[in-house]
């Protein structure tokens, strides 16, 4: 895989412009979204991006995928945010799910990698079921139950936000097994019986995500369809990657969003060619993006390659989570002055990408729970995602 060079290569617009040649070095250009058609927007958009070889980026290349590393997805999520925010955050979902299954499977190289080659066969998305109405502060929480049956289990429950919610053609859903203390992961085929879209997700930004609610009504889950089943809420090797594919991926998404604010900026300050003050504020938000980039690589890297691992990488993983949204609020202060009244403008490119950049905010975990497990690992404590314990 290629990386963007000292040339630029950023998206087509700002290809060679100064900025871009700091913040797209080191990112990989071998997937670049294809341009939007006019008209071809929500949902449709979404279906486009994945039918060009998106769907299957994550997933071993012997089971018909990309083979892509976690910086490679990475790279691909980093260049969707900043040319589609709504749709780099709804596909993010499917990267880190598949790429979770993928993780997964080189741990046990067990009957999962049937899942992977089907899903790379197919072109199929799958939408990441786990988030539940309520906002439990313990994310790796699922009040969804699961009974067990005599071929597999019987699923209820409701999942809300999940986005490519009418996309997805699987979903990776969690649920306790009643009675067992203990918690499935599972894919589970949207066309299920019992499984309905309900609403929308009414938010200010990323309003073109296919967000909405999952209810599950007594549905039939297929033993096969498990690919993990452990005790409920301890942190095992699963969390542990999951939350590393989620931060790293999250985080490359939000550095492309924050990334076409800056490209907003810097127009607008050239075009008018106002400078003095402005030049620093720029040079200020530039940095911050660019210390987050290069984080943002080396975390996966370091995970892919086993430099980092166990507790010491779930702590790496959230404190860059975390980061994640302290940058965020330091590039928007730094170019408020500079792009000025166009954030507020109905219709401003820069007003949109202030508010879909606000979503950053309210990706599991809290920024509360972050610190304090990089804190508890740090003085020697077992971490832990729940408040009460």
């Amino acid at each position: 895989m290629t990386t963007a060079g000292n040339d630029g290569g950023g998206r087509d617009g700002e290809a060679g412009a100064p900025h871009r040649a700091l913040l797209d070095a080191g990112w990989s250009t071998a997937w670049r979204p294809s341009p939007a058609r006019e008209g071809v927007t929500g949902a449709d958009r979404i279906r486009e991006l994945a039918a060009s070889g998106y769907a299957a980026l994550p997933i071993p290349a012997e089971f018909g995928g990309g083979g892509a590393s976690l910086v490679d997805v990475a790279s691909a999520q980093r260049a969707l945010g900043t040319a589609d925010p709504s749709a780099a955050v709804a596909l993010n979902m499917h990267a880190f799910t598949v790429g979770l299954m993928a993780d997964y499977w080189k741990r046990h190289r067990d009957t999962s990698w049937m899942l992977l080659e089907g899903i790379a066969r197919s072109g199929a998305l799958v939408a990441s079921a786990f988030a539940e109405p309520g906002g439990s502060p313990n994310f790796m929480s699922s009040r969804s139950e699961a009974v067990e049956t005599g071929k597999g289990y019987r699923v209820s429950g409701v999942k809300y936000p999940c986005s490519l919610a009418t996309t997805a053609t699987l979903v990776c859903l969690t649920a306790r097994v009643a009675g067992t203390g203990e918690t499935i992961l599972a894919l589970c085929p949207s066309s299920s019986p019992g499984l309905t879209v309900e609403g929308e997700w009414p938010s200010l930004g990323m309003t073109d995500s296919d967000t909405a609610r999952l209810v599950l009504r007594d549905v039939e889950l297929d033993d096969r369809l498990v690919f993990h089943r452990g005790p409920a809420d301890v942190i095992d090797d699963n969390v542990i990657s999951g939350m590393a594919w989620f931060a790293v991926l999250l985080t490359a998404t939000y550095h492309g969003v924050l990334s076409g604010l800056l490209d907003v900026a810097y127009r607008g300050a050239t075009e008018a060619g106002a400078f003095g003050p402005r030049t620093a504020l720029l040079g200020r938000a530039t940095r911050e993006l660019l210390t987050l980039g290069g984080a943002c690589r080396q975390l996966g890297a370091d995970v892919e390659s086993g430099a980092i691992a166990g507790r010491a990488a779930l702590a790496a993983a959230v404190g860059l989570r975390a980061s994640l949204s302290d940058t965020r609020d330091r590039v928007l202060s730094a170019v408020t002055p500079v792009v000025g009244s166009r954030l507020y403008g109905r219709g401003q490119p820069a007003a949109g990408l202030l508010v879909d950049s606000l979503a950053v905010h309210h990706h599991p975990p809290s920024l509360l729970a972050c610190d304090e497990a990089v804190g508890a690992f740090c003085t020697g404590r077992e971490i832990s995602f729940d408040p009460a314990g």
